[in-house]
C-alpha cells in the first residue's frame, strides 16, 4: 500500500515538476506527516529533491565521478553485463557507451567471434585489450576524466560513418514520455548519434532510474528494443512500454 502511494506520488511529482506538500496532502488524502515522511522517501532514492514548501525534480543532476560509481551495486551491474553479452552473436558490430554497467559486458564476451566494438568509452577500451576475438574501434575526442569517455563533437561526426548492428547504451534517467535521458550534455552527442545510427538500441540500466527524468532526451523511447534491467518496472510503465513494442529482461 505505501510502496503504490510513493510510486504513484514520485510520478505525480514528475509530471509537475514542481509540486507543494499542501497539494500532495490534497490530491493523495493524507495528511502532512505522512506526506513528509513519503517525501522525505523519494527523495533519497532518486533526483526529487525537496525545495521550500514543496519538492521539484532536479533535471540538471550531474553523476558522480566514474570511479565512486563504479563502486555502488556492483553486483547488479555485472548480472545487466551478463546479460546484455548473450544478445551479441559472432560476427556483430556493436556499440558499447561509457558508463559503470556497460562496461561490465566485456568479461562475458570473450567465447564470440569476430565482434567488432565501436566506442568512446576508455574503461570499455582497457578491458577489451586482453581479449584478441574482439577487434576494438577507438572513437577520438577529448578525454573526460568524470566518465572515463572521449566526449566532442568530432566522436558523433565519426560514428555517424558506421553501420552498427547493436547499440549497448546507458542512462541516467528513463522514462515513457521522456525516453532515455542524459544529465551531462558532453555525452550528449554521441549517445544521440549511436542510438540513431543503430539497427537495434538496447537500454542497460538499474531498475532506480526507470521513473528519473534529467536533462536531455537522447533518444526517445519507441526507439529502444530492449530494456535490460535487475527488477521489473511498475506495471503502468510495462503496459505503455509493451504498446510500443519493446521488451524488458531482468538479469
Amino acid at each position: 500500500m505505501k510502496e503504490d502511494r510513493l510510486t504513484k506520488m514520485e510520478e505525480y511529482i514528475r509530471e509537475k515538476n514542481s509540486v507543494s506538500l499542501d497539494e500532495l496532502c490534497e490530491v493523495f488524502d493524507v495528511s502532512k506527516n505522512t506526506v513528509r515522511r513519503d517525501v522525505a522517501v523519494i527523495c533519497e532514492r532518486s533526483d526529487i529533491h525537496k525545495i521550500y514548501g514543496g519538492v521539484s525534480v532536479q533535471y540538471n543532476r550531474i553523476p558522480p565521478p566514474f570511479t565512486e560509481r563504479s563502486s555502488v551495486n556492483t553486483d547488479v551491474k555485472r548480472r545487466i553485463g551478463k546479460h546484455a553479452a548473450s544478445m551479441v552473436e559472432d560476427g556483430d558490430v556493436i556499440f558499447i557507451d561509457a558508463g559503470t554497467t556497460t562496461c561490465q559486458m566485456i568479461d562475458f564476451l570473450g567465447d564470440r567471434k569476430n565482434v567488432t566494438i565501436i566506442t568512446h568509452s576508455l574503461d570499455v577500451i582497457t578491458r577489451a585489450f586482453a581479449y584478441p576475438n574482439l577487434t576494438v574501434i577507438a572513437i577520438s575526442g577529448t578525454l573526460n576524466r568524470l566518465t572515463y569517455s572521449f566526449t566532442g563533437q568530432t566522436g558523433s561526426d565519426i560514428l555517424k560513418e558506421y553501420n552498427v548492428r547493436k547499440a549497448f547504451m546507458a542512462a541516467t534517467g528513463l522514462t515513457i514520455q521522456n525516453g532515455a535521458t542524459q544529465a551531462a550534455s558532453y555525452e550528449f552527442a554521441i549517445k544521440e548519434a549511436a542510438a540513431k545510427k543503430s539497427d537495434l538500441v538496447y537500454l542497460m540500466i538499474e531498475s532506480q532510474k526507470i521513473g528519473r527524468v534529467c536533462l536531455l532526451t537522447y533518444c526517445t523511447t519507441d526507439r529502444i528494443n530492449a530494456i535490460i534491467t535487475e527488477k521489473m518496472p511498475n506495471a503502468d510503465f510495462m503496459e505503455k512500454y509493451s504498446a510500443l513494442g519493446g521488451r524488458v529482461f531482468c538479469s
